[in-house]
This record gives structure tokens, C-alpha cells and sequence, in this order.
């Protein structure tokens, strides 16, 4: 029987392999030339990225949704460049990055002005099993395939990048036919990295991904999506030996603790739990989908008045991603307007009787919400977090939300409950997106996890093998509010201007970051 004709791929794997071997032989100042570079490009090619991006979705009269795509876009890959360059210099010239302390690493706030004034009040930390041990990024040398995430648009390129410049693999990055438009806008942001043969792009569905999976010339695939596609890469007979990481969502959760609150603090939280829940249309894997309160604590009517109200006041949007209309019917019960679809709460599941609400990602604007019992608040946190460990999907991420004077009596119970839960990123009264965004913090799950929770960390700029958690925590009200804040006058231009600053640092670019956030 005659061979079968070899697909039009194979060109363009072979290309990338011979770049890939070339890129293992460059110096780390070599790749931190290459990230600077791309930040310019990232820069220059953000505002048409941005317009491209809410004109796919059909939100161009969506007010948020222009700080929305600035903050889950451009932003996320500017800054992403600069950490890795950054890296990659410190290493060129033998600087130690930043110092462990005990089993873990702090990484935010990093020195210099720019991020303690725009990360004012937050920290984060890399949490290991053991000391840990910052190593070089490993130079695989071979090529990789980024199964793109048709959500949220900086996913592909973070991906991307991570491959290349942390793993040392030239990238055949198939992207989302949701991402088509922005095809054009990711080469130009890319285009270092592409005029040197280390990414080609393409566009299909999820036949085309697997078809390219299996080229034997793929030596690793990279997937941020779902559980179900995740099953399919690893049941295929023709990725045995690849290296497989997967980036998969689940049902977050979003712990609100008990205690005495004022009326202003349960308003601020609804605030962002609403936000969060709402951002991207509810396709994003770091929103809240799940509220866990005390059944008992006095203030719970409050709080849930709130997040009505907090819900309502948010606009309706017509779902872009094909997930979001079917999920929205499914965790409400019933379905939807025809039309663009509004943010809502479902309060008061029981476990015995919704379970099956938790066992899956909720893709749309809908919160849940489940009232557990406890006589004391230690109590409260371990049946709140066993019913988390036990009921409810994935491991990405999860919240914690209280004031002051509630988080610091709880501190001692919440820190035994919440080392129990299997979550990658922990966010104390903040976005997770700070996760996924700020590039000195991983994103992922640990090794062990079971995979349906995802397949490892990426962009893991610092090589922690035994890395655990990434704990974020910041003030429970700064003033001025995140520009990812909903209804942020100057977030759009904010978000634009520190794009431009991590392409670029001037205090010029950070003069004209300040003066919009505070708009």
C-alpha cells in the first residue's frame, strides 16, 4: 500500500525543530534580549488587539469590557516579558533572584518603586514542600504544541511565551477558531519571536489540535481548556511519551468567613464577588463560582441582598463563547432570555440535593452559593472546606474573603483548614487574576494533583519542582480601588498605560498609570 501523502504540517514542524535546536544555544542574554523585544511588540500591537477582541464578542458598547480585554489581554503578556527578561538578565550576570524564606519564596512586592506603588498592600508567595531551590529554566530544545483557550486572549501568548523562553521549545501554537480575528494581533505581538522561526500559528478546532498532538515531531502539548478535552489528549495512544501539561477550570470556590462585618464591608465584597463572577461574560477560569458561607452566622441575609443587588447592577451580554448559554440554563435551573444573557446568584444549595451543580466548571456569569453549618468558626472551616475538597471540581484556584478584624482572629483555624485543600492559588480578599497575571507567580497545580484538577504549573519562572501553592493577599479596601474594579472610570487607560510602562519602564508611563487609577 502506497504511503499516505505527508500533511502540509510537517514543513512547518520541521522548521520549527531546526529553530528550537538553534534556540538552545542561546545565552540567557540573548533571551532577555528576545522578551524585550516582544514587549515592544506587545505594546505596539495592544490597541488593535483590544478593539479586535470586543468586536468578536460583540461588546463594543460594553463599557467594562474595555478595561476587561486591556486586563485580561495585553497586560498580562507585557508584564509576563518583562519578569522573564528580567530572569533571564539576572541570570546572564550571576544575581541571585529573590531570597527563600523558610518553605517558600517572596515574590511581590519586587524591588524597586513601580510595583510597591501599583501593587501597594499586596504579596505573594511561592509556597514549596521543602526549602526551596530556584534553579535555571531547563532548554528542552524540541517543539511544543499550545492548544490555545478560545476565553481569555493573553492565555495563548502566556503559553506561548512560557514554552519558549522558560522551556526552551519552539511553539506551534494552534489557536481558537473563537480567536480567529485576532490571528493578525498575536503575530504582530509575537513577531520576535515568529521572524525567528520559533512560533507559527494556526487556527482550527479540536479535530485539528488532536491531528496535530500526534505528529510524531511534537515532543510536548500544552492545553488550557476543559476536563473533557484534557481526558481525550490522555486516553490517545499516539501521545504516549509526549510531555502532557494541561491548565484545566473547576468549580471555585470562595470562602466568606463569619464574624462580625459592617454593612460597607459586606457591600465592598459583594462588589467584587460580582465583578469577578461577570468578568469576560463569566468565561474565565479564575472567576468565583461558588460562595461558601456559615449557615447560621446572623449577617448571610445581608451579604446575599448584597450580591443580588451587586449582580443586578451589572449589564447583561450576549455570550460569545458557545458554553456560556447552556451552563447559565443549567446552574439556574432554568434557561435564560434569548438575548444577552444577566449575572445572577443561586442561593441556599443543599448538598444532598444540587451536588451535581459543583461538579463541574459553571462557564457563565452565575454564583452559587452554599450554607454550611458549624457550631464554631473552626468548625464552620472544616466542614466548609471538607464539603469543597469532597463536592466541588478542580483545584486551580480558590477565595478568601474577610475584614481585618475577622481575618486575624480566624488566621490560626484558616491556616490549618485551608493547607487541607488541594487549590494551586490561594487569594486572600483579591482577584486571582493577580495569579495568573502577575508573571512572577505560577499558575497551575502541584505535580501530585489529580489531573482532572490540571497537569503542573506554568510559567514557573523561578523552576520550583516541589512548588505547592501560590499564596496572594492583599488590603481589604485600597483606595485607589484596582482598575479591574467594575465601573472604574480611568481603568481602561490605566491598565493601557502600565501595558505601556512594563513594555517600557519611565516614570512617565508610571506618572500616567497613577494619575488614571485615580480617576
Amino acid at each position: 500500500m502506497p504511503a499516505a501523502p505527508a500533511p502540509p504540517i510537517d514543513a512547518t514542524v520541521l522548521q520549527l525543530q531546526r529553530a528550537a535546536a538553534e534556540l538552545r544555544r542561546r545565552s540567557h542574554a540573548d533571551l532577555a534580549a528576545l522578551a524585550a523585544a516582544c514587549g515592544t511588540a506587545t505594546a505596539a500591537a495592544a490597541p488593535g488587539w483590544v478593539e479586535a477582541s470586543r468586536a468578536a464578542k460583540g461588546w463594543t458598547a460594553v463599557a467594562d469590557s474595555l478595561a476587561e480585554e486591556w486586563a485580561s489581554g495585553p497586560l498580562p503578556v507585557a508584564r509576563f516579558l518583562r519578569v522573564v527578561g528580567r530572569r533571564h538578565a539576572d541570570l546572564a550576570l550571576g544575581r541571585p533572584g529573590p531570597q527563600p524564606r523558610g518553605t517558600g519564596l517572596d515574590v511581590v512586592p519586587t524591588p524597586g518603586f513601580g510595583d510597591r506603588l501599583l501593587l501597594r498592600g499586596v504579596r505573594a508567595r511561592l509556597e514549596c514542600a521543602g526549602p526551596p531551590q530556584p534553579s535555571a529554566p531547563p532548554r528542552y530544545g524540541d517543539v511544543a504544541l499550545v492548544l490555545g483557550a478560545g476565553n481569555v486572549t493573553a492565555a495563548p501568548l502566556l503559553d506561548t511565551i512560557d514554552q519558549v523562553l522558560l522551556r526552551g521549545r519552539a511553539v506551534l501554537l494552534k489557536l481558537s477558531p473563537l480567536h480567529a480575528s485576532l490571528a493578525n494581533p498575536f503575530a504582530a505581538a509575537l513577531a520576535p519571536l515568529c521572524e525567528r522561526g520559533l512560533v507559527c500559528t494556526t487556527v482550527g478546532d479540536a479535530a485539528l489540535g488532536a491531528a496535530l498532538a500526534a505528529h510524531p515531531a511534537i515532543a510536548a502539548v500544552h492545553l488550557t481548556g476543559s476536563v473533557a478535552t484534557a481526558a481525550q489528549l490522555r486516553a490517545d495512544p499516539r501521545l504516549r511519551g509526549k510531555a502532557l501539561t494541561a491548565e484545566l477550570g473547576g468549580c471555585t470556590p470562595a470562602f466568606v468567613l463569619p464574624g462580625e462585618w459592617s454593612l460597607r464591608a459586606l457591600h465592598h465584597v459583594a462588589a467584587q464577588l460580582a465583578g469577578f463572577v461577570a468578568w469576560n461574560g463569566g468565561a474565565t477560569c479564575v472567576a468565583p463560582r461558588l460562595v461558601v458561607t456559615a449557615r447560621g452566622w446572623p449577617q448571610r441575609p445581608a451579604l446575599l441582598a448584597a450580591l443580588h443587588a451587586a449582580l443586578a447592577a451589572l449589564p447583561s451580554r450576549e455570550p460569545f463563547h458557545p458554553a456560556v448559554r447552556r451552563a447559565h440554563a443549567q446552574a439556574l435551573g432554568t434557561d435564560g432570555p434569548a438575548g444577552p444573557l444577566p449575572p445572577r446568584l443561586r442561593a441556599d444549595l443543599d448538598l444532598g440535593r444540587d451536588a451535581a451543580l459543583l461538579a463541574h466548571e459553571a462557564f457563565a456569569p452565575v454564583l452559587l452559593e452554599l450554607p454550611v453549618a458549624g457550631a464554631s468558626l473552626a468548625d464552620w472551616l472544616d466542614a466548609a472546606t471538607g464539603a469543597v475538597r469532597d463536592h466541588a471540581a478542580g483545584g486551580l484556584s480558590a477565595y478568601v474573603f474577610a475584614p481585618p478584624p475577622v481575618l486575624a482572629a480566624a488566621r490560626p483555624a484558616l491556616a490549618a483548614a485551608l493547607g487541607r485543600l488541594p487549590h494551586g492559588t490561594l487569594a486572600t480578599n483579591t482577584w486571582a487574576g493577580l495569579g495568573f497575571g502577575l508573571g512572577s507567580t505560577p499558575w497551575g497545580v502541584p505535580a501530585d494533583a489529580p489531573w482532572q484538577h490540571g497537569i503542573g504549573f506554568a510559567r514557573d519562572v523561578f523552576g520550583l519542582p516541589d512548588l505547592r501553592r501560590v499564596a496572594l493577599e492583599a488590603p481589604f479596601a485600597s483606595w485607589p480601588p484596582p482598575p479591574w474594579s467594575p465601573g472604574r472610570r480611568g481603568a481602561a487607560a490605566a491598565l493601557q498605560a502600565l501595558t505601556r510602562h512594563y513594555a517600557h519602564p519611565s516614570p512617565r508611563h508610571l506618572a500616567a498609570t497613577v494619575f488614571h487609577a485615580c480617576r
